[in-house]
């Protein structure tokens, strides 16, 4: 049996990467819930910028949040703006819970439009960018999975 990860303290990441000044657009099961379909998530998904300066403060808010690689065998990887983008996708492990870190995902649109698109929500004093609703559905149809399709069942049925 797998070890048990951390709840989820989304807020507690958005803090990091706010303090931190780390430029990214949140999508998956939290941008969902955003956009009004409460569901079950056990991680924070963000596109960042994909700039040099953005991944280093990026690297040093996963590293404030005690965060570890996940990606199987890299497990042991040391987290700094040179590795973050030799992956796709990085999962990673913090004290706040699961963080998906993606620097391309299916049907979606390079940083600087998805980011144009985004909506600006307050969660307290912070600022979150999140996936329009167009992106996110557009990112949902071309990945399919089960769970994808009922977001946007559930999102257009909503709106």
């Amino acid at each position: 049996m797998g070890e048990r990860l951390p709840i989820l303290d989304a807020s507690e990441i958005f803090r990091s990467l706010a303090e931190h000044e780390v430029e990214y657009v949140l999508i998956g099961g939290i941008a969902v819930q955003t956009h009004g379909h409460v569901r079950m998530t056990n991680d924070a998904d963000i596109i960042p910028s994909p700039e040099p300066a953005n991944l280093a403060r990026l690297a040093d808010s996963l590293n404030a949040l005690g965060a570890s690689v996940l990606n199987p065998g890299y497990e042991d990887e040391v987290i700094d703006a040179a590795m973050l983008p030799r992956a796709t996708i990085w999962q990673f492990t913090s004290r706040a819970g699961g963080i998906d870190v993606m620097h391309e995902v299916p049907g979606g649109r390079d940083f600087d439009q998805l980011r144009a698109g985004a909506l600006e929500v307050q969660l307290g004093d912070i600022t979150v960018p999140v996936a329009g609703l167009e992106d996110l559905i557009r990112m949902k149809e071309v990945r399919g999975r089960k769970i994808d399709l009922e977001d946007i069942a559930a999102l257009t049925d909503e709106h």
